[in-house]
């Protein structure tokens, strides 16, 4: 943790939503491309997210992928690269209209909340 106001925040946020979070950050992810899932969990630890999540952030994002996947938000595509099949996950028209939305909302929350904290 970076101070004691971080370790204070992770321990308030429930877990569920902390579990959005991560499913809104890797929507957000494969929006820029596809990916696979060991790299989206590289990019969480460098951006800190091992921190604020603890142990369970490994296990959070599988289990977040596989619920983005079932619900059609995302799809894997199986490529071979090196005489090796890797599973790649890409956003779906449906997961890209999705992270819009949500995004038009959270931006309009945080401004109404900026109002209350002034």
């Amino acid at each position: 943790m970076k101070d004691k106001s971080d370790h204070f925040a992770a321990q308030l946020m429930p877990m569920e939503a902390k579990r959005v979070i991560i499913k809104l950050r890797i929507l957000g992810r494969l929006k820029i491309g596809r990916t696979y899932s060991y790299a989206i969990i590289k990019e969480f630890h460098k951006a800190g997210f091992a921190d604020f999540y603890g142990p369970t952030l490994k296990n959070d994002t599988y289990n977040a992928l596989n619920v983005l996947t079932k619900a059609g938000y995302i799809k894997l595509q199986h490529r071979v690269v090196s005489g090796k099949v890797k599973n790649y996950y890409v956003l779906t028209k449906l997961g890209d209209r999705t992270l819009k939305s949500v995004g038009k909302m959270m931006v309009s929350t945080i401004k109404e909340a900026s109002r209350l904290f002034r």
